[in-house]
């Protein structure tokens, strides 16, 4: 990645970044031992699916319904929550990917505001 992670910035490469790690960390609690009976993580990866479909169908985050992204954000919390016991950090680390997504989302509308004179 050249330019430096800014989720005040929705290139491409910020959104497919934070998409990238979101996926990585939600698949790798999926590979925990500790986690495999729940199949919670598993749930949650079914629900990212359908939101990055969206995005590389339409090349924007605008797209996106804000209900979806809430739910999901919702799973992760509850699941951070659970997991802190098991010292893992891997559904808090979903849950800050996540939470990018949504911020560059939110920089993407305010920008195409601005652009539509939207904003002043």
């Amino acid at each position: 990645m050249k330019e430096t992670f800014n989720v005040g910035n929705p290139t491409k490469e910020n959104i497919e970044y934070s998409f990238k790690n979101l996926i990585y960390y939600v698949t790798a609690s999926i590979q925990l031992d500790i986690y495999k009976e729940q199949k919670k993580f598993e749930k949650v990866l079914l629900e990212i699916k359908p939101i990055l479909a969206t995005y590389v169908n339409s090349e924007s985050l605008v797209s996106i319904d804000e209900e979806k992204l809430q739910n999901l954000k919702f799973d992760l919390i509850d699941l951070d929550t659970e997991t802190k016991s098991l010292k893992s950090y891997f559904a808090e680390w979903s849950l800050l990917w996540l939470e990018a997504i949504i911020s560059l989302r939110n920089s993407e509308i305010k920008i195409r505001g601005v652009n539509n004179g939207i904003y002043r």
